[in-house]
């Protein structure tokens, strides 16, 4: 009987090794690691007879997966372009430059979302990491080493605000905690539970050791994921996404005042099979909770954190001023009922509610109303007692 050579019947034949990977696929580790990352193929562990070889392992079956994908040829193509971009730029070929940069060689990542996500509800769940890697994304500085370019913070911050636009208008969000590395927010869609985190907006420091090119892939993914989420979000309320901002002067690009999210454009009336409403799922939506601040109207004093105060509190019905809106209303003005404020020498009047920047949090997060006396300015709040 001839004998089998080792390596070729059993468990072992269903891992192969990444260096062997690279080689079937004919990709560059770079090209491989984007295309794992975008196709959600990960690293598996291995049996004991291959944990002794101290390599990394893949399934098979993955691997054949992933040659079955039409973004390795664009990928190949993008190789040949970016070839003969650099040899046309050697010889300062003006012409073939700026005809090659119109035939850029693209591709899309739709067939991704559906291949990854058969269901709406699989999406909904899976957007803990995206909507946590898209807020770290809108606070960093444009960095050219890094490949960290303007355009694409914008993108960030536009995507974050779009989502907390959703929540706001549908009164979704449930919890709120402040931790050292920043705000965790919880919301519910759709009976999903969605808890991601913002980091607090100061100037970050991009340490060198980390690979800014991975967290750009992932990025790449998730933006497309979340865009494909928000439209269908928005549809279901009768809105039309993307929602279009008036940018007026005041607004300084992290406030919600330049979306009017009382009067969102509404979808096309004519039957568009983009736009129908799933009526099941809207009904979801109108099982809202008590509005916390219905009727109450804040001003944020310029020492509170007054992004992260004006979600919470318009999310829950109420409304909210501070200085340098053109709207008249200051700190004196009649219509304010509560002050958050975390000094001392403001000058406080009866007719209004002195209070700080936890009380917002704790009524939140309790689900109730709390006594203003126990967060009146520059007393020791009750959860730090």
């Amino acid at each position: 009987m001839r004998k089998l050579k080792a390596g070729k019947r059993g468990l072992v034949t269903k891992y192969i090794s990444r260096s062997k990977a690279i080689r079937k696929l004919q990709l560059s580790l770079k090209d491989f690691r984007r295309l794992c990352i975008l196709k959600g193929i990960y690293p598996r562990e291995p049996p004991q007879k291959l944990k002794k070889l101290n390599k990394t392992y893949y399934h098979s079956k993955d691997i054949n997966f992933l040659a079955a994908d039409t973004m390795i040829e664009r990928f190949r193509l993008q190789k040949v372009w970016l070839r003969k971009y650099k040899h046309a730029r050697a010889k300062g070929l003006v012409g073939q430059i700026k005809y090659m940069k119109h035939r850029k060689p693209k591709y899309t990542l739709t067939h991704l979302i559906r291949e990854r996500y058969p269901e709406f509800s699989d999406a909904l769940r899976d957007l803990d990491d995206p909507l946590s890697l898209i807020s770290l994304f809108s606070i960093f500085p444009s960095h050219k080493e890094f490949h960290l370019n303007r355009q694409r913070i914008v993108k960030c911050t536009e995507l974050l605000r779009h989502f907390n636009l959703y929540v706001i208008h549908t009164h979704s969000l449930k919890k709120a905690f402040l931790s050292i590395k920043g705000i965790y927010y919880q919301c519910e869609v759709l009976g999903q539970k969605i808890t991601y985190l913002c980091p607090y907006e100061y100037p970050p420091n991009l340490p060198a050791d980390v690979d800014y090119r991975v967290m750009s892939t992932f990025l790449e993914f998730y933006e497309v994921l979340l865009r494909f989420v928000m439209f269908k979000l928005y549809n279901m309320v009768g809105k039309k996404y993307p929602p279009v901002s008036e940018e007026p002067k005041e607004d300084d690009g992290q406030s919600f005042f330049s979306y009017n999210q009382l009067q969102l454009e509404d979808i096309p009336t004519e039957k568009d099979e983009r736009y129908q409403i799933d009526e099941e799922f809207a009904n979801l939506n109108q099982t809202e909770s008590k509005c916390l601040f219905e009727g109450l109207v804040f001003f944020l004093n310029s020492e509170v954190p007054r992004p992260s105060l004006e979600f919470i509190i318009r999310s829950q019905g109420g409304e909210v001023y501070w200085d340098g809106l053109d709207n008249n209303i200051n700190i004196d003005s009649a219509v304010i009922t509560h002050v958050v404020t975390d000094r001392e020498t403001v000058k406080q009047k009866k007719t209004k509610e002195y209070i700080q920047p936890q009380w917002v949090y704790d009524c939140l997060n309790n689900g109730l109303l709390l006594s203003v006396k126990d967060y009146a300015v520059g007393k020791v709040q009750p959860s730090l007692i």
